[in-house]
């Protein structure tokens, strides 16, 4: 009877993740395209699309729809459009089978150097820098959900010397590097827009509800709980909410799922507490070139 009842219980909870499975949004990622120079064209678009689709794949808050069937469903779109009578693929904008469709330009990609000499000392760095304008759209009215740019920029190569001592150090491919640091930026862009960061368990140690493929150790993220829904009386538009700030929260530990934060500012959130990212590790140690470290003797 026992077993039973237990198998029963797993039953329930297989049923229960199958519906909630099935509730998921479905997303189609289309054509990244590049409006920059030739130089890395090989590297940009369709290596940036699949970066983003594993890591939308990651965040496992969404269903995504394979790169074939998408273009599949978009050719019988544009088919159906010109020759059909508007109801193969739902008609007029409606692409059947996809909640939303993303859509992406790839504004910059390139290097710059930057460095300074003084006397027999001289330090220089190459900078690898990504932008990416995003937008979410709803596939079944067209309207334009969210548009994003994303930035990311990381120190690829670096420096110095001095008489006779020299030293230099750089990424194996900076290329690859900052598209990934930008598909996991977008990645979180379109994520929390849909499924805020949210505490889901409050204490010395804060537990959020999303991890690695959003999430690193070092991040600092604004804590708020929203207020008041703001109405434009003109248009009936939901402008969003007032938001009353609580403080600042350190990612300590990512796991796979979940992550692990301190509180560095103001009060413990409560459960259900919103956080937005305020700066990333990476961005941060990137923009630097190292760790920040603490002056010796008196600040100028």
């Amino acid at each position: 009877m026992k077993f039973a009842f237990r198998g029963m219980i797993a039953l329930v909870a297989i049923c229960s993740n199958l519906v909630l499975a099935q509730d998921l949004p479905i997303i189609g990622i289309s054509t990244i395209k590049e409006t920059v120079n030739d130089r890395y064209r090989d590297a940009k678009g369709e290596n940036f699309q699949a970066m983003l689709e594993t890591q939308m794949a990651k965040v496992g808050r969404f269903k995504i729809m394979e790169r074939a069937r998408v273009d599949e469903i978009l050719a019988e779109q544009g088919l159906n459009n010109e020759v059909g009578d508007g109801q193969t693929a739902g008609g007029g904008f409606n692409v059947a089978g996809v909640d939303y469709l993303v859509y992406g330009t790839v504004t910059k990609l390139g290097q710059r150097k930057s460095g300074m000499a003084t006397g027999q000392f001289a330090t220089a760095s190459l900078i690898t820098e990504m932008s990416v304008d995003i937008k979410v759209v709803d596939a079944s009215t067209g309207e334009i959900r969210k548009a994003e740019t994303a930035d990311a920029m990381i120190k690829s190569a670096g420096g110095m010397s001095t008489g006779q001592f020299a030293t230099l150090n750089g990424s194996g491919d900076p290329l690859s590097d900052v598209q990934r640091m930008a598909a996991k930026k977008v990645a979180s862009l379109i994520a929390t827009s849909i499924f805020p960061i949210e505490v889901i368990k409050p204490g010395s140690v804060v537990y959020l509800n999303y991890g690695s493929s959003i999430l690193d150790a070092g991040d600092v993220l604004d804590i708020y709980e929203p207020g008041e829904e703001l109405i434009d009386e003109a248009t009936g538009l939901n402008l969003g909410s007032e938001e009353i700030y609580l403080g600042k929260l350190e990612v300590t530990q990512s796991t796979e799922k979940f992550s692990k934060a301190k509180l560095i500012e103001g009060e413990p959130p409560r459960k259900g507490a919103l956080a937005r990212i305020n700066t990333k590790a990476s961005e941060s140690a990137s923009s630097r070139g190292k760790a920040s470290t603490e002056k010796r003797g008196r600040k100028i």
